[in-house]
């Protein structure tokens, strides 16, 4: 089930690529050959970046490929290593739960009003920050589970 949970986001994320891609595209265009560029095509790709950025690190966390100084940790007996290794999961699990929690509020007070250039809500765009943050809870508590196997 997580093969098609990495699959879609997968997709979504090479999606947001093709659309950043087409506006900077277009915004260089109507800018250098007609003469007048498209305010949009600023604003959008910017908040564009940040759902590539938050999807990725969801990505990033199922191949664990997140940066990680654990010289020292691997220098530990197997199983201080794996209790060190649950506490650091737990605490990043406790960040993203408080993170998507606090988004929502975020969103709900300030998520109505439209972006500069469109007439889009600005929760559109941050609703990335509760949605990465149930995607990260996913991706750590899979690897808990997995390090609990590994017995």
């Amino acid at each position: 089930m997580l093969r098609y949970l990495d699959r879609l986001v997968e997709t979504v994320v090479g999606a947001l690529v093709a659309l950043t891609t087409i506006a900077v595209c277009l915004n260089v265009f109507y800018r250098y050959v007609l003469g007048s560029g498209l305010v949009w095509a600023d604003e959008v790709p910017g908040f564009l970046l940040v759902w590539i950025a938050f999807l990725g690190a969801y990505l990033a966390a199922r191949q664990e490929g997140h940066i990680a100084f654990d010289m020292l940790v691997e220098s530990f007996p197997p199983l201080l290593r794996r209790g060190i290794q649950v506490i650091g999961d737990l605490a990043v699990i406790g960040f993203f739960v408080l993170l998507g929690l606090k988004s929502w509020q975020m969103i709900d007070r300030v998520g109505g009003r439209s972006i500069e250039t469109l007439p889009i809500a600005q929760g559109v765009f941050m609703s990335v920050l509760p949605i990465a943050s149930a995607l990260m809870v996913v991706a750590l508590s899979a690897r808990l589970i997995q390090r609990w196997r590994n017995v």
